[in-house]
């Protein structure tokens, strides 16, 4: 089993978002973090609504 780093729980699958519009954790230092579903649903939701903030429009 792997344990999500954002809430804890331990899941069978754990996923990284490293490249999306905007957002780069490839090439930029940090600590890298993996996400259950549903932590990953989560964050990428508030990644749509900041840049749908930063865009003056929201993404679906």
């Amino acid at each position: 089993m792997l344990r999500c780093d954002f809430c804890g729980k331990q899941s069978q699958v754990v996923i990284r978002v490293a490249l999306d519009r905007d957002y780069d954790r490839l090439t930029v230092k940090h600590h890298k973090m993996y996400a259950c579903p549903e932590c990953s649903k989560k964050k990428e939701e508030e990644r749509r609504k900041k840049r749908g903030a930063v865009s003056g429009t929201e993404t679906s």
